[in-house]
């Protein structure tokens, strides 16, 4: 199944890393016009709006992994994710890989539900943690142009970002390098690890170069109100002529 993940912040003007809280300044991002949003989801996602197809709208970003968990325990199988962001939500900038190296050598019901934190499960590492639940088989990242160098080196095999695929690995044995109270992270990346997943298939491609290979199954729309002026809100409901929100989305 073909998965169309969105965040509106991939439409303004400039990326926000760390918001302090409240939307964003309208005088320093803009969001983008009506026509070129249409030109992307028509012509470059192929999509229509005679024929929308069915998705979610979330709140917050770290809501598309109960939406995905939901779709694979129903019998889909491994999802193919489209993410449109600003950001690569893989959780550069935080702890949650502490976590993670150890999460990713445990049973899958537990990796599939994981603990929400600021070292856990955010809005920021939500998507780590749905390869490491095993959601996704595959996974490109349309980005703004100018950006996307937010990806952690240590899910990539021995820190190689251009190595076209993700490699989630746990870390169990007694005696790993550390750095003060945490592993070293530098160092975990030149390690074999303890257990490994199945290598997930990973490109990148800029907004304006991105070009749907297929048609998509379903998508998801990701208001990120922290991340985005109140201006940018008049692009959701455009963004619904394409994607038909279920009722039991989240407002």
């Amino acid at each position: 199944m073909r998965f169309l993940d969105i965040d509106l912040d991939a439409f303004l003007s400039d990326v926000e890393h760390w918001p302090e809280g409240g939307r964003l300044d309208a005088e320093s991002f803009h969001p983008w016009a009506e026509d070129r949003l249409r030109e992307f989801m028509e012509r470059q996602c192929g999509l229509s709006r005679s024929a929308p197809i069915d998705g979610w709208f979330v709140t917050n970003h770290d809501g598309a992994f109960d939406v995905m968990r939901n779709i694979v325990e129903g019998g889909s199988g491994p999802l193919e994710i489209v993410h449109v962001d600003a950001h690569a939500d893989l959780g550069m900038g935080d702890l949650s890989w502490v976590d993670l190296i150890k999460r990713v050598g445990s049973p899958l019901e537990d990796r599939r539900e994981p603990v929400r934190a600021s070292e856990g499960l955010n809005l920021g590492s939500w998507l780590a943690y749905a390869v490491a639940a095993e959601f996704i088989c595959d996974l490109t990242y349309v980005y703004p142009k100018g950006w996307g160098d937010d990806l952690p080196p240590i899910y990539f095999p021995k820190g190689d970002k251009t190595a076209g695929y993700l490699d989630m690995k746990s870390f169990t044995r007694v005696g790993l390098p550390m750095m003060g109270s945490s592993p070293d992270y530098h160092a975990l990346c030149e390690l074999d690890p303890d257990f490994a997943l199945p290598p997930v298939p990973f490109r990148m491609v800029t907004l304006d170069d991105y070009a749907a290979a297929a048609p998509f199954d379903v998508g998801l729309l990701c208001h990120s109100p922290n991340y985005t002026p109140e201006t940018s809100d008049r692009l959701i409901p455009i963004i619904g002529e394409y994607i038909r929100f279920k009722p039991e989305s989240a407002a």
